[in-house]
């Protein structure tokens, strides 16, 4: 999204609170799958959707159990600002059982991971069950913070800006989480303490047809991870929250 649609929104309406609901959008990476276009996949290394990790061996796979759900390439976000913290090269990796559908809880860590590799030299994997594979395009934009917005308009104001930001599948790393119940970054404080007073959004992931993935009922999955613990790339401190309908 643009910010200078919002700033147009709020001049037509001529809306009391423009700074503060400007400042209720944060910027963040938006990601986009991109159609199948032919039988090739996308090349080892390289930021992708579903199909099979490109890990530095087999050893590091966590479990046939845990479905790959997506790879990003981090040096694709060089020069952008809203995913600063997290490290300049190498590949993150997400993990989840599709099958259990964990929401979070402390006793279910064990079915979901996050993986990070600064090493070059990678293979496919081929271990469990894949999605659907797909490439993935990036664009930072902004997102809006809800809770905030519903506090600085009226409904039908922010019914008329609600249809700036009606994105579809959201798909995103940084900046706010779109929830679906609670607020995101709170529930994780209060599912884990005060270690997650200051998360930042790994990966957002949403139900999809296109990899044919659905969390729990039209649901979306949250990876967060104290800020702190993202800049020591300790990405074993990573935990997730899944909302859905």
């Amino acid at each position: 999204m643009e910010l200078q649609s919002v700033k147009r929104l709020i001049e037509s309406r001529e809306l009391e609170h423009g700074n503060e609901i400007l400042e209720a959008f944060k910027q963040r990476i938006h990601l986009k799958l991109v159609p199948r276009t032919s039988r090739e996949e996308v090349a080892i290394g390289h930021s992708k959707f579903g199909g099979y990790p490109d890990l530095p061996s087999p050893a590091h796979h966590p479990g046939e159990n845990l479905t790959f759900l997506a790879q990003f390439r981090l040096s694709d976000f060089a020069g952008c600002e809203s995913v600063e913290p997290l490290p300049k090269e190498g590949l993150l990796s997400f993990f989840y059982d599709l099958d259990e559908q964990p929401w979070g809880d402390a006793d279910e860590r064990h079915l979901w991971r996050v993986v990070y590799t600064s090493e070059t030299t990678l293979e496919r994997v081929r271990i469990g069950e894949a999605l659907n594979e797909r490439a993935v395009v990036f664009e930072e934009s902004y997102a809006p913070i809800v809770d905030s917005l519903l506090e600085l308009m009226t409904e039908d104001d922010f019914v008329a800006m609600e249809e700036l930001f009606d994105e579809g599948e959201v798909h995103a790393i940084g900046g706010h989480p779109d929830a679906v119940q609670n607020d995101v970054f709170e529930e994780i404080e209060d599912t884990h303490g005060e270690r997650f007073s200051n998360p930042f959004l790994l990966f957002q992931m949403d139900s999809t047809e296109e990899l044919d993935v659905m969390f729990g009922d039209a649901g979306i999955l949250y990876f967060l991870i104290p800020t702190e613990a993202l800049r020591a790339k300790h990405f074993e401190e990573a935990e997730i929250i899944m909302q859905c309908y």
